[in-house]
């Protein structure tokens, strides 16, 4: 896989969601396997999704934040993998939710908005 063909995945997970209602994405190709990826996300209900994802492809994400609110802008979830956080077992990857800091396994934008998606269905 080149970095092109993620960033058109990335476009069909999008066309393919029933829940997203807006949407801006920029991408920016680095290499043919290097690219960042940002944007935002309006979904069902009035939750918004901002995002960012610097890829190399074949490796962990070099980088990446998915802050995910609600209509008024209150912290739902976030996954970043920021160098901070250090006593988490899971270190540098974590959640951070209303309650604190939880451990998290490296995430991508698919599974992101597969959270998001059963969230918004529980409240309809």
């Amino acid at each position: 896989m080149v970095i092109s063909e993620y960033f058109e995945s990335i476009e069909e997970l999008i066309r393919n969601s029933d829940f997203i209602m807006d949407r801006y994405v920029d991408y920016k190709e680095f290499s043919r396997s290097e690219g960042m990826v940002r944007g935002q996300l309006v979904f069902l209900g009035g939750y918004v999704l901002e995002f960012m994802e610097y890829v190399c492809i074949g490796k962990e994400r070099l980088k990446y934040r998915f802050n995910f609110s609600d209509m008024k802008g209150n912290l739902v979830f976030r996954y970043d993998n920021a160098a901070h956080h250090k006593d988490i077992h899971s270190y540098p990857h974590h959640k951070h939710v209303p309650e604190g800091v939880e451990p998290s396994v490296e995430v991508g934008l698919e599974e992101v908005i597969e959270q998001i998606e059963q969230i918004i269905s529980k409240q309809v």
